[in-house]
């Protein structure tokens, strides 16, 4: 399962809703997502991963992200770092 969640606090569209608890939101949703694969894979044999995309930057992914916190639950965290440079 890999969760895009770009900006659960900041810096996306004017129009989202931004939280600044959804910070933590975001580690407790890894936490029971891996929780419940966990529990899943004990009944199946199966091995799930759990991924995360994050925004690449200086600072947003801190902001945004308990990455100490996430980093212990998740598989691995895949940081899109695309789109950094251009004309626009």
């Amino acid at each position: 399962v890999d969760i895009d969640w770009e900006f659960p606090v900041c810096c996306g569209l004017p129009e989202n809703a931004y939280r600044p608890e959804d910070r933590r939101n975001c580690t407790l949703l890894f936490e029971e997502l891996r929780t419940q694969l966990d529990e899943l894979g004990a009944n199946t044999g199966e091995r799930y991963l759990l991924t995360a995309a994050i925004p690449a930057g200086r600072m947003l992914p801190v902001r945004c992200f308990e990455l100490r916190e996430s980093a212990a639950i998740l598989d691995w965290i895949n940081i899109m770092t695309y789109d950094l440079y251009g004309a626009w």
